[in-house]
């Protein structure tokens, strides 16, 4: 699996984003946007789109569980995990934190490799467990002004692969249409190309083309589509190009 860089929403007093850290976390491939109150954090998550949300329960000024418990009962958010960090190891305080919506939960102080390969691990048990199915037809994909029409590789309700040799950049922002079958109505959705697989020799199994995560639906797109996975879901294949 290809390398692909964790854009981190930090709720904290900012001591973990300080210039020099945020350095280090960038090279190690964590891109971090630091909020120290709630309503900074739902401007970011509102802007751009985020991977992970850490919070860290010890910073007095904001309610770490509250938060979790608001970030899950948004349908916008609710897939993004939620990692919640803490001096205070007890068996109780892991449990509450956990049943208010956290994803995980870790023990400060956090060496920073340790904590990105907890953040990392995280990431691909979410990655694993989203399912997909194939389907045969065409997407119309565009960006800017140019657009190209190339069969769908696999679908799920988080993100596309696009069956196509181009070469676009991870982060390029994508407009896509597609139809689904019995559906004459397109979906309509903005994405994000995350990933690029290439045909492997040693690996002829895998496909390729463009892994494209879901940003916006518009329109009922979203309804339409939980609807139609719910129902062709093969829950043996789990994703690994698009998250």
């Amino acid at each position: 699996m290809a390398t692909q860089s964790i854009r981190m929403l930090s709720i904290d007093d900012r001591t973990m984003t300080t210039d020099l850290d945020r350095a280090g976390y960038r090279k190690m491939g964590v891109h971090v946007r630091s909020a120290s109150n709630y309503d900074e954090a739902q401007k970011l998550l509102s802007a751009d789109p985020i991977d992970i949300i850490v919070i860290n329960m010890d910073y007095r000024k904001v309610d770490a569980m509250q938060i979790a418990r608001h970030v899950k009962s948004i349908a916008e958010w609710k897939e993004i995990p939620v990692v919640i960090t803490s001096v205070q190891t007890s068996a109780r305080v892991r449990i509450s934190a956990l049943e208010a919506g956290a994803d995980l939960f870790v023990e400060q102080p956090l060496p920073r490799q340790y904590f990105i390969e907890k953040l990392k691990q995280l990431l691909e048990q979410k990655t694993r467990t989203t399912e997909r199915v194939n389907i045969h037809g065409e997407v119309t994909w565009s960006i800017g002004d140019k657009s190209e029409t190339c069969s769908v590789g696999d679908l799920s309700i988080s993100g596309m692969l696009i069956a196509t040799d181009a070469n676009v950049a991870d982060g390029t922002a994508v407009a896509l249409s597609f139809e689904l079958p019995g559906n004459r109505k397109p979906i309509e959705i903005s994405g994000e190309v995350v990933r690029t697989l290439r045909y492997n020799k040693s690996n002829p199994d895998r496909l390729s083309g463009l892994g494209v995560r879901f940003v916006k639906f518009h329109g009922d797109s979203e309804r339409r589509l939980e609807k139609y996975i719910a129902k062709s879901t093969d829950s043996s294949n789990k994703m690994l190009y698009y998250l």
